[in-house]
């Protein structure tokens, strides 16, 4: 599958269909999903790999790896309705993954990559740093969205957890109309795509 195919197949997924403000919930955008997971591809190759998608949502992050040859996926959400959209958007994809209903702090095992867009903190304060301490339990590579304002701040909290940033880049984050408050219909945010390995 190249990186047109994939964002085709990404597009096909269904998003939230009752977002929650207070759990961030965003869909990752198809073609912004399709290209930071082809440079994770590329960069550290997603076949027979045992990935974790934190925070997954509706699961385009977790389904992208595994239409990309990972061996095994699973995708963990605290939202209930989240993961049943997430799991027939699976089926639809023709893909295979585990999927996990449960907070983030009781996530246990081992993997080799955490792809992850968890909470900005926009909305509850410090939402995201569960994410990247269990990030980093769960695995030695990670690749996490997060609001490029808090840079310093990730960047200090990945130290304190026993990583290190090890790349940073500036994505543009197509925000749509999903909340009563938005009031366009479509808004850029900006954020940063990090990598980040255990030391």
């Amino acid at each position: 599958m190249d990186k047109k195919d994939l964002e085709i197949a990404l597009d096909e997924l269904k998003g939230f269909r009752n977002p929650k403000p207070n759990l961030e919930q965003y869909r990752t955008p198809p073609e912004l999903a399709a290209s930071v997971l082809w440079k994770i591809h590329l960069k550290d190759v997603l076949r027979d790999k045992r990935i974790f998608d934190l925070g997954c949502g509706t699961g385009t992050l977790g389904i992208g790896a595994k239409l990309l040859g990972a061996e095994e996926v699973v995708c963990v959400d605290k939202d209930e309705e989240a993961i049943e959209i997430a799991r027939k958007n699976a089926r639809r994809a023709g893909v295979e993954i585990e999927f996990r209903v449960m907070d983030i702090e009781e996530v246990s095992g081992e993997g080799d990559i955490v792809v992850q867009n968890p909470p900005f903190g926009s909305q509850v304060k410090g939402s995201d740093r569960p994410f990247i301490k269990k990030s980093l339990e769960l695995a030695d590579v990670v690749y996490s969205f997060h609001m490029s304002k808090t840079d310093k701040f990730v960047r200090n909290y990945v130290k304190k957890c026993g990583g290190k940033v090890q790349d940073s880049e500036d994505v543009d984050f197509p925000l749509e109309k999903t909340m009563a408050w938005h009031q366009e219909a479509m808004k850029n945010i900006e954020v940063k795509l990090y990598r980040f390995e255990k030391k």
